[in-house]
């Protein structure tokens, strides 16, 4: 009997011993095939990925190449020859337009000839947009390009910012040291940066704002050449407004500034504005804005009315 049992022992070892072995080879063979499944799905998306990728940089190059061709007024209908190496344009008039490509295969420099006129020019983006710079070296600007308009290119690295401004086709370099103001957000240090461009550009501003009034930049809140805002020490704001040779011609303080674009302030600190203003006695701080029009609205019995409405 105890023989038969370590019989039957032995046997339910064996076939529990046969069994695993079966699982195991089975579960081998499913997760080599789960593996190989998974492989082709991840090579599979990869390329799916990659075309896509590929598909995206190819839409983005040929939009920077329509939009460069409307700068150029050029059509694809005047194209007459494209390879790794360039874009040869021939309009009906004869004006031809040679746009030729970096390593990467986008726009670098264009080659204009019309009549017996030649013109060369440096081809940069900006968000997709071009602009047309006469070429300059710019091999020692370090940083990323954070502005652009169709006469300066703003660039910016860790410590220091350079304005190109280009002025009767030569390249200005003017460097910013940005050590006081690492804080500020994008939109205040093109702000900062800007009326640094215009101290540096009117030397007579400059003058008068820094070293007259020792007013330090990062407390001017906006300066063009017909007024200045700057911040003071007390919390109120002061305004200067300058004729058209940079003289001072009127100053007045202002404990709060009206919620106004920049465009709208340019408009409502010009000369005639101000004194029109002031005659009427109405309040600064007051002014409101609506799209594309500054507005003052007073009480007038039991309605309130708009008493003075300018386009920006």
């Amino acid at each position: 009997m105890d023989n038969k049992k370590e019989v039957l022992s032995t046997g339910n070892e064996g076939v529990k011993n046969l069994m695993e072995t079966i699982t195991s080879k089975i579960s081998v063979d499913q997760s080599k095939e789960i593996l190989s499944n998974l492989k082709d799905s991840i090579v599979e998306n990869i390329h799916e990925r990659r075309e896509r990728a590929t598909s995206f940089i190819n839409s983005l190059k040929k939009d920077k190449i329509r939009n460069l061709e409307r700068l150029l007024d050029v059509t694809k209908r005047d194209l007459k020859k494209a390879d790794k190496k360039n874009y040869i344009y021939i309009t009906e008039a004869g004006r031809m337009v040679v746009v030729d490509r970096d390593m990467w295969g986008d726009p670098c420099t264009v080659t204009i000839k019309e009549g017996n006129k030649v013109f060369l020019r440096m081809v940069k983006f900006f968000k997709d947009y071009p602009y047309l710079f006469p070429v300059f070296n710019e091999k020692n600007l370090k940083g990323d390009i954070i502005y652009m308009n169709d006469g300066e290119i703003w660039y910016r690295d860790k410590d220091v910012a350079t304005l190109v401004l280009f002025k009767n086709e030569k390249p200005d370099f003017l460097t910013i040291n940005l050590d006081k103001v690492k804080a500020f957000k994008e939109d205040e240090l093109l702000k900062y940066l800007e009326n640094c461009k215009i101290l540096y550009l009117e030397k007579k501003l400059s003058d008068l704002l820094l070293e007259e009034r020792k007013i330090a930049v990062e407390d001017i809140v906006r300066v063009r050449p017909g007024y200045a805002l700057y911040k003071n020490n007390e919390k109120t704001y002061t305004i200067l407004l300058f004729d058209q040779f940079k003289n001072l011609c009127d100053e007045f303080t202002l404990r709060k500034l009206p919620n106004l674009s920049e465009a709208a302030l340019d408009v409502l600190f010009s000369l005639d504005i101000v004194e029109y203003v002031k005659s009427k006695g109405y309040a600064f701080e007051n002014f409101k804005q609506d799209d594309d029009y500054i507005e003052y609205w007073q009480e007038i019995g039991s309605k309130r009315v708009c008493v003075m409405r300018c386009k920006i």
